[in-house]
């Protein structure tokens, strides 16, 4: 619900810091709703980094435009932070891109021995 609403807050009410090519990947709000992680994440971290910066900046006038589109008892402090799930992800990705083809290797390799032991055999 809050993610929703701040994606409209940063299109409509706050236009001097557009996203750009960066998207809002989550929003994690306390227990007692006075603060939300706003975590963002873009196509390149500098440029993710440096729009976290410019949001933090401009957190006020968004946390004033989100209360104003939002209806809850307190309106959140806001926290913008730069998401690396998807860097760590793609460093997931390469680390089992460089071991899968070692395994398909050895399998190929355990399937041709197979294969004589067959040819062999008849």
């Amino acid at each position: 619900m809050i993610r929703d609403t701040l994606v409209e807050v940063l299109r409509h009410d706050v236009k001097d810091v557009p996203l750009g090519l960066n998207s809002i990947t989550g929003v994690e709000v306390s227990p007692d709703l006075h603060l939300a992680r706003v975590f963002i994440s873009g196509m390149s971290e500098e440029e993710a980094k440096a729009k976290v910066k410019e949001l933090q900046n401009a957190r006020g006038r968004v946390r004033h435009a989100l209360g104003q589109r939002i209806r809850l008892r307190f309106t959140p402090d806001l926290e913008f932070k730069y998401d690396e799930t998807p860097i760590r992800a793609g460093r997931i990705e390469d680390l089992l891109q460089q071991v899968m083809p070692k395994k398909e290797s050895e399998a190929g390799a355990a399937g041709a021995e197979d294969e004589e032991a067959d040819d062999e055999e008849s």
